[in-house]
């Protein structure tokens, strides 16, 4: 993002409009934007699926409160009654009592600038969000279709476009928005990729636009070219109070608006950096910055680690992408200055710690960077470590599914009433350093030995089993009535966990989120991982100074072998700097 950042002046365009939605400050947007701190990339992008998602819709359509009536909300010029047209330049006109009929405009149609047919035209959430849905001209609206977006070959951008594609991997025919919308559908796609990233996508133009994944979902030419779009088409007002307005209708709100340069940390020059959504620039009513930014002309430096929860020593090593730049640091949450320690080699963190960073070269001085390093306390809790082998009789085991980056546990079965049978629902957990640290046993699963392979017991005493061709489990409290599993470890770290009496397999489904009974396996669904509880206690870095390795940032082991990462430490005892400290 900070090779990025120009010199620019915000749009505003001159005509007003109707929108009296309330526009948002930067401590109330920072609020809702909060679970994104620290995070980068594909984890950054599903954790904005979270918040984004699940808006609430209006009815599809015309008559009443339906999206004409939110398009009187969201897209009329107050000064004419003129309702906004983004695919031609013909005028329409919000005429009557449009205000509570909600009757749509003769001429024009709802767009699905995002087409429907790319997720089968599912009437979902999708299919009737106000972020993608734009009034317009009915006759634009037939010939775009359900193209992909991109660069019409030899297209001057001035006019929207149809046509043979430029800068694809293969020529097929896209549809091209007007220059001064570029960047206004470029974010409304980054939104939708992102808000139903759960979507299967479908059809020959659906697939030449997107993947089947959780990151990038974009295909690569898509998001490429979007990225330059976004960085020359400014977030203009106009885009500021639609957000606004869509939100106060649906609840949710395009971040991609709200945090211009997001694009940039989901899929452009900021990936390896965490996105920190109270400091980030913003279109927030209260925030100057955008628009009347000069990019500093020296890179933030950028932390090895990024900021979280840990459970053992590390060392942080600092750098700048800006060459010839000195980095200078504090440890104690004040703001580094050219007094501060330079430096000038990794940082030992043995403690919860906030740092903090600039890079300076000459009179030239960066942004600060900031990291907060919380060190996890071992007091009430306990402790999973990924399973590598067979499970053991009478031990505690979390079954999880990696789903694109998010891990999800599987909730013990909770039938409805009258029923024995459920699916095992989802829980998000975090990994801290290899371990899953939980307060209670609520998520665990207890296998017992049973002839070939195991039963499985939940946290409520409940042993498991497979009835017919169902998905579900069935639940009973008789050991004797209960399926013996047959746990077998895959080459990827996966298990591959078999009901002996019919072969069905227990695998997560990231359409339903759930983990059910499958009778094979396929490509939609998730071999599960086996977290096994564990004694996982940092007793932590004696002040007891050794000659091995001192002072070069590396871990050994007492017979002085370099260990290859801290995220591999099984218990013992280690040497960091010339200190040892113990996992237990």
């Amino acid at each position: 993002m900070y090779k990025n950042l120009l010199k620019t002046a915000l749009v505003v365009l001159a005509l007003a409009t109707s929108i009296s939605a309330q526009a948002i400050d930067r401590q109330h947007l920072a609020k809702y934007a909060a679970q994104l701190k620290g995070l980068k990339k594909a984890d950054l992008k599903t954790k904005i699926h979270e918040i984004i998602g699940n808006p609430n819709t209006l009815k599809y359509g015309g008559k009443g409160k339906g999206t004409w009536w939110g398009f009187y909300r969201t897209d009329r010029i107050a000064e004419t009654n003129e309702c906004r047209n983004r695919y031609s330049d013909k005028k329409f006109y919000f005429t009557g009592n449009y205000e509570t009929s909600g009757a749509s405009i003769k001429g024009m149609n709802i767009e699905h600038s995002f087409p429907k047919s790319w997720w089968g035209k599912e009437e979902n959430d999708a299919y009737k969000d106000l972020h993608h849905l734009y009034p317009s001209d009915s006759k634009v609206n037939s010939a775009k279709g359900n193209l992909p977006m991109g660069k019409v070959k030899g297209s001057d951008g001035s006019t929207e476009k149809i046509g043979n594609s430029e800068g694809t991997p293969s020529s097929f025919r896209v549809f091209e928005p007007a220059n001064i919308y570029k960047g206004d559908f470029s974010r409304t796609y980054m939104y939708m990729c992102t808000a139903y990233q759960n979507l299967t996508w479908k059809g020959d133009n659906g697939l030449r636009e997107l993947e089947n994944n959780k990151w990038p979902t974009l295909q690569e030419w898509a998001y490429k070219l979007y990225l330059q779009w976004v960085r020359t088409d400014l977030v203009d007002q106009i885009e500021v109070e639609r957000n606004n307005a869509v939100a106060e209708i649906q609840g949710n709100r395009n971040l991609f608006i709200d945090y211009p340069y997001l694009a940039e940390y989901v899929w452009g020059d900021s990936v390896d950096v965490a996105f920190d959504p109270y400091t980030s620039i913003t279109t927030a009513a209260d925030d100057s910055r955008y628009g009347n930014q000069v990019a500093p002309k020296v890179a933030t430096p950028t932390f090895s680690e990024p900021e979280g929860t840990f459970l053992a020593p590390f060392n942080l090593t600092l750098s700048c992408a800006t060459e010839g730049a000195t980095i200078y640091y504090t440890t104690d949450g004040s703001t580094p200055s050219a007094a501060s320690t330079k430096y000038e080699s990794p940082v030992t963190v043995s403690q919860t710690t906030t740092v903090k960073a600039i890079a300076i070269n000459g009179a030239d001085q960066s942004a600060v960077a900031s990291a907060i390093y919380t060190f996890a306390s071992s007091a009430g809790s306990c402790y999973f470590v990924k399973l590598s082998g067979q499970p053991t009789t009478g031990k505690k085991y979390l079954i999880v599914a990696n789903n694109g980056g998010t891990l999800k546990a599987a909730k013990r079965a909770t039938p409805k009433s009258g029923k024995n049978y459920s699916y095992l629902y989802e829980q998000d957990v975090n990994e801290i350093q290899g371990v899953i640290i939980r307060s209670d046993y609520e998520l665990a699963y207890t296998f017992e030995a049973s002839g070939s392979g195991f039963t499985i017991k939940d946290n409520a005493d409940n042993y498991y089993s497979h009835q017919s061709n169902f998905k579900t489990f069935t639940i009973t409290t008789d050991a004797s009535n209960a399926d013996v599993w047959n746990v077998s470890m895959n080459a990827d770290g996966t298990f591959k966990i078999t009901a002996s009496n019919d072969g069905h397999l227990i695998l997560y489904s990231p359409q339903y989120k759930s983990f059910g009974q499958y009778a094979n396996a396929d490509a939609a669904n998730l071999y599960p991982i086996l977290y096994e509880e564990t004694t996982y206690e940092v007793a932590g870095i004696e002040d007891i100074q050794t000659e091995a390795a001192a002072g070069d940032g590396k871990i050994y082991n007492l017979q002085g072998v370099q260990m290859p990462s801290k995220n591999s430490l099984q218990p013992g005892i280690y040497i960091l700097n010339g200190k040892k400290f113990i996992v237990k």
